[in-house]
């Protein structure tokens, strides 16, 4: 049991760390294997649209490709913010997330765990930071994106592709053009792009890689926990990240996401109820509706 000094202790870290969130520094952190073409368009973008104090810390972990590892090496040659961690041996995907998000705990700066098979857009780090600060109990928080289940767009819960001739970053000025600010609150945040405060590490812990080492649902779990400590899960909702999906996990990938909801199940007996329920609800409808108007306005999607 918690003494009164270790709560004191606590409240205080959390009220210090909540009176400026968007002034401290933000380590981006790209656990990857394999998955070479689409590791190296998700760290362009993020070389071309990153601004203010940001560090970049690219985790190989200990990927077949002989040919992606020269690459990073590349790319940490380019700048001394970017740090390039390989793994002698695989580890799965959480231990090298919790790698990463140690080293910014240990700095006191907020975390931007994104998946390799991602392509950020224009002032994704300024939209996220103002998202975090939405209210003094923001957590944790997730973009849209076309392929992120609940955070899905245009049409909510599938893989969606974009239409074809329309870039990302076209198909991302239409998603801010519906001028959504909102910040709605979600059920869970979805892994492929996840904001972490520091202070939710801090107060809850990092990814439990005992039970999730190889990835999914490490990320359903931190929220649980997060939750349960009193922060919130939100949405950024004028910032949309592309997600191809699965380049790394391959045919593993349903086999794992089917093991690991099993195992949420056990440990965190609401979720799945919890999530059935707001699928069912979409408390994101008027959202979507607003988007898709921009997207028709600008000819991305047909009007139906």
């Amino acid at each position: 049991m918690a003494t009164l000094r270790d709560r004191w202790q606590r409240l205080w870290q959390r009220l210090r760390g909540r009176t400026a969130p968007g002034s401290r520094g933000v380590d981006i952190v790209i656990p990857i294997y394999g998955a070479r073409e689409e590791t190296c368009d998700c760290i362009e973008s993020v070389l071309r649209h990153a601004r203010g104090d940001w560090r970049l810390l690219l985790v190989d972990d200990a990927s077949p490709d002989p040919e992606l590892v020269p690459r990073l090496r590349e790319f940490a040659a380019t700048d001394p913010r970017i740090t390039l961690h390989c793994r002698p041996s695989n580890r799965g995907f959480v231990v090298s997330a919790n790698h990463g998000m140690q080293r910014a705990l240990a700095a006191g700066r907020d975390v931007l765990l994104l998946n390799s098979d991602t392509v950020v857009t224009r002032d994704f780090l300024q939209r996220l930071r103002a998202a975090s600060r939405h209210t003094r109990t923001t957590g944790i928080i997730t973009p849209l994106t076309n392929n992120g289940t609940i955070c899905s767009i245009p049409r909510f819960m599938e893989e969606n592709r974009l239409p074809a001739g329309i870039s990302i970053d076209a198909f991302a000025d239409a998603v801010e053009a519906a001028d959504q600010r909102e910040r709605p609150e979600l059920v869970t945040a979805v892994g492929f792009c996840m904001y972490i405060r520091v202070e939710v590490l801090r107060e809850v812990g990092l990814f439990r890689a005992e039970l999730f080492g190889a990835g999914y649902g490490e990320e359903n779990d931190l929220c649980e926990r997060a939750k349960a400590a009193g922060f919130e899960i939100r949405l950024c909702d004028d910032l949309f990240i592309y997600h191809a999906g699965s380049a790394s996990f391959g045919d593993e990938a349903n086999e794992r996401r089917e093991a690991h909801n099993r195992l949420i199940g056990e440990i965190h007996p609401d979720y799945h109820a919890d999530v059935q329920r707001f699928i069912r609800d979409n408390p994101l409808a008027e959202m979507h509706a607003a988007i898709r108007t921009s997207l028709v306005q600008r000819g991305i999607l047909a009007d139906e």
